[in-house]
């Protein structure tokens, strides 16, 4: 029993570990701390950089909507998850690197286990 939560243990780290890679490179499209997200695809239009604040927000508080593309920047202890819907319930990605393309109408910045 005590084998079989080890590895349980050894899973749920690796998952969360996994959120953002360490090899996670900043993008020539969001030169800035943190993540950005953009009006047009292909990383287009209007760029807004994401302020550092937890919670669910809606894409149109950056003054468009949808985002299209969505950039990392440089490291600052958070990950990106995008969303559908306004409220943070349909998943889209995880921004690693890039996201040359999307529909997102909502974002959260969670902090990275480490």
């Amino acid at each position: 029993m005590r084998r079989i939560a080890v590895i349980g243990a050894a899973v749920l780290a690796t998952g969360l570990l996994g959120a953002v890679p360490a090899g996670a490179a900043v993008s020539p499209h969001c030169q800035e701390d943190g993540y950005c997200l953009f009006s047009g695809v292909g990383f287009g239009g209007t760029r807004a950089v994401l302020p550092a604040e937890h919670g669910c927000r809606a894409v149109s508080t950056l003054g468009f909507t949808p985002a299209r593309s969505a950039a990392r920047g440089y490291g600052d202890g958070l990950a990106l998850e995008i969303f559908a819907d306004t409220g943070c319930a349909d998943h889209l990605a995880f921004v690693y690197d890039e996201v040359p393309e999307t529909n997102a109408r909502s974002y959260r910045l969670v902090p990275v286990p480490g």
